[in-house]
């Protein structure tokens, strides 16, 4: 299962959050590093957009559980963005980061989101000015923290924005050895991106090498590769932003947008295993109160076992109560003038009198 996005990938749902320009922040939830932003939007109705950092973020039709009680930040998310409406959403120089611009009857917001590293949420001012992260951060070019400005990392090269000329110097003085690797990693496609260029371009993935023609074609498909028409598809436990020409056809799942597959994949399994472990917990606290139910029962049985045995007890002392009495005063007589010796060896013999505890100041009597 995909457990994070590429730039290439985030450029493809970005021009899916369109649908979220003008639309008015209902309310915000958060559960530990997961977000859900409701919003209402004007003719379109309700729409609610995910945030799982450090990673993750798509369009979602589900809304999970979250605390009766909002963590400290969704708190104050709450009380900043509710009710601001949504006036740009935009990825940042081909990187992994979205900025949305809100705005209200006073004030312009910016929200930025890193979907890199350890990932954050970052709100900023209109002049960029952090007024609270999620997460204190220090990079070694850069802070995360409230009351800073904001920096975004060190530009890198934006895919997206290339000459023909720029894309093919990039590859020529690459010092990566093979192609899907130069796509991949400089030219920031990702894996699947890489490899699916490379074979819409009949070239050799593991050559670096090429004639001026073969890079125009590769260039010209890398171009309709940013423009194509999503055919969004589930394969193999991986999330495909497209029809891969290369992979099988068989058992595929086709899908009308990318941000509906990440939501019927994504939260699908997470609702599930959140299912899973609820029934776990149920299960094991039924076990624990039928264990109690189990104890409580069996003291109660020994309870009525004791009460039945202490019963006969009283009722056999009570019938011996005047030859009990007798018994006892004659040993306190005893004891005003004899030592405990001299009484042992006074009832020696004495069939009532079994023994005498003289620590404990007791006698065991024996009765018929």
């Amino acid at each position: 299962m995909k457990k994070e996005i590429s730039a290439l990938d985030l450029y493809y749902l970005v021009k899916e959050f369109q649908v979220l320009i003008d639309g008015k922040i209902n309310q915000v939830y958060q559960n530990a590093d997961e977000f859900l932003f409701q919003f209402h939007v004007p003719s379109t109705g309700k729409k609610m957009l995910k945030i799982s950092l450090p990673s993750l973020i798509y369009l979602t039709n589900y809304k999970e559980e979250f605390p009766d009680t909002p963590p400290g930040y969704c708190q104050f998310l709450r009380k900043y963005l509710k009710n601001t409406r949504v006036r740009k959403i935009e990825q940042k120089n081909f990187e992994r980061i979205i900025e949305i611009t809100f705005e209200s009857k006073d004030k312009i917001l910016i929200l930025i989101i890193e979907l890199f590293s350890k990932g954050n949420i970052i709100l900023c001012n209109e002049d960029y000015k952090i007024m609270s992260p999620f997460k204190n951060q220090n990079w070694k070019d850069r802070t995360i923290r409230g009351g800073t400005e904001y920096e975004f990392p060190p530009k890198q090269i934006n895919s997206s924005e290339l000459s023909e000329k720029e894309f093919q110097t990039i590859i020529e003085e690459s010092e990566k050895d093979s192609l899907v690797k130069i796509l991949a990693m400089d030219l920031n496609l990702g894996g699947i991106y890489s490899e699916e260029l490379c074979f819409r371009s009949k070239l050799n993935k593991e050559k670096k090498e090429f004639s001026k023609k073969e890079l125009s074609a590769l260039y010209k498909h890398f171009k309709e590769l940013l423009e194509i028409k999503l055919e969004p598809n589930f394969c193999d436990e991986e999330i495909f932003p497209f029809n891969l020409l290369m992979s099988e056809q068989k058992d595929r799942e086709f899908f009308e947008t990318f941000n509906q597959v990440l939501d019927e994949k994504l939260t699908n399994k997470t609702i599930k295993t959140h299912k899973e472990t609820q029934e776990k917990k149920k299960t094991t606290k039924t076990d624990k109160v039928l264990e109690i139910i189990n104890q409580q029962e069996q003291t109660i049985k020994g309870m009525g076992i004791s009460a039945d045995e202490n019963q006969k007890k009283g009722e056999f002392i009570y019938e011996h109560y005047e030859e009990i009495k007798d018994i006892l005063l004659q040993m306190n007589k005893a004891r005003e003038k004899l030592s405990w010796k001299e009484i042992k060896e006074k009832l020696k013999g004495n069939k009532k009198i079994k023994s005498i505890n003289e620590k404990e100041a007791t006698i065991t009597i024996e009765l018929k």
